[in-house]
């Protein structure tokens, strides 16, 4: 008997994972056929087509669609055939580095400082407030009543207020500004505000960015994007990306209206910026700062922050990292991600593929 209801429950979790993927699927092929007026111009030539092809036919064991290959094609101009395509990285590639279950804890932000406290040169957002199930937390972790709660941000002044498990691409992420129990913002008590967000959520400092980050564009932090994978043995990086806010936005994210960029592992911006929805900018479309221009000169030590984290996140062959310079020049890790991560942005923004060198040992990995 008892074997048998193992097996039910085997057989329940094994039919849930399958509506699940099934749902990635339907919702990958409505984001390629949505986006379809950006990239219908956009044609390989016969020679392309049948290179793409017997190189994914070779590695992967099938033909594909290059419909990923026209789109990242139809924003920065450069055909590669080792392009990822964004379906078969959320079907197959990361279900299959990154345990789904474990996944839920570690992405549990304000779990972050047990496990990168002790990396060199790299700090996170102080933290004021913590609600786990429910529970209050003070940044030290130490449980406290509501009341104590809202006393803590009465007059905090600035701060950001995030869900602790998922941001859902930046939109669920909200400045306040409390005065005397009141926020400027919406005009809400801090009891209104904590009651709105329920539980799992954390605030934070709201981080002000570097000189430079200042420059480019002053009202988001302006995050680099590096994403890092388990290779043999050792932990590559995808190409780098910095992503910035507009027209008075504080979430910087592309999806969100943001502009992303390019750069290089010495810190050196492209001349070209992208939006979501293939506009090109040279330089900011609010500041004016030339990309091109500018160098960020702290990439080569995110880079190596980036991947001495990842060697201390377990069962993670794969995660999206979200940093920034703050305004005393110091390295702020601001969020990971990894499910539901994207790898489309980079090679969009980048011209090059996802994972370089490495496309065909992960293509097989793929299968």
């Amino acid at each position: 008997m008892r074997n048998l209801i193992k097996a039910v429950i085997k057989g329940g979790m094994k039919f849930i994972l399958s509506l699940y993927l099934v749902k990635i699927i339907i919702g990958e092929y409505f984001n390629i056929f949505r986006k379809k007026n950006l990239y219908k111009d956009i044609e390989l030539s016969a020679h392309q087509e049948k290179e793409v092809q017997h190189f994914w036919k070779s590695h992967y064991g099938r033909k594909i669609s290059t419909r990923w290959h026209r789109l990242y094609q139809s924003y920065n101009g450069a055909y590669n055939k080792k392009y990822f395509p964004e379906i078969i990285f959320t079907t197959k590639l990361e279900r299959k580095l990154n345990n789904r279950e474990i996944a839920k804890i570690i992405s549990d932000k304000s779990l972050y400082p047990i496990y990168y406290k002790d990396i060199e040169n790299v700090r996170l957002p102080d933290t004021y407030l913590i609600d786990n199930s429910g529970i209050y937390y003070n940044g030290n972790r130490n449980i406290i009543t509501h009341g104590h709660a809202v006393e803590i941000l009465e007059d905090i002044g600035e701060c950001i207020i995030k869900p602790t498990m998922d941001s859902s691409s930046g939109d669920s992420v909200h400045l306040f500004n409390f005065k005397k129990g009141i926020d400027f913002n919406s005009g809400k008590t801090v009891a209104e505000v904590l009651e709105g967000y329920n539980q799992d959520f954390i605030v934070q400092e709201r981080i002000i960015p570097s000189s430079k980050m200042s420059e480019l564009y002053p009202h988001s932090v302006n995050t680099l994007r590096i994403i890092t994978y388990l290779i043999d043995d050792h932990v590559d990086h995808a190409p780098v990306t910095l992503s910035m806010g507009r027209a008075g936005n504080h979430v910087d994210n592309i999806q969100a209206g943001g502009v992303s960029v390019a750069v290089s592992d010495e810190g050196e911006l492209n001349r070209k910026g992208y939006t979501h929805f293939q506009e090109i900018h040279h330089h900011h479309p609010d500041t004016g700062t030339v990309f091109g221009d500018l160098k960020l000169s702290k990439v080569p030590e995110v880079i190596r922050a980036a991947k001495e984290m990842h060697e201390k996140t377990p069962h993670m062959r794969i995660i999206s990292w979200d940093f920034t310079i703050d305004s005393n020049e110091e390295i702020v890790l601001l969020e990971i991600n990894i499910f539901g991560q994207s790898v489309w942005f980079p090679q969009m923004v980048s011209g090059k593929p996802i994972f370089g060198d490495n496309t065909e040992k992960m293509m097989q990995l793929s299968k």
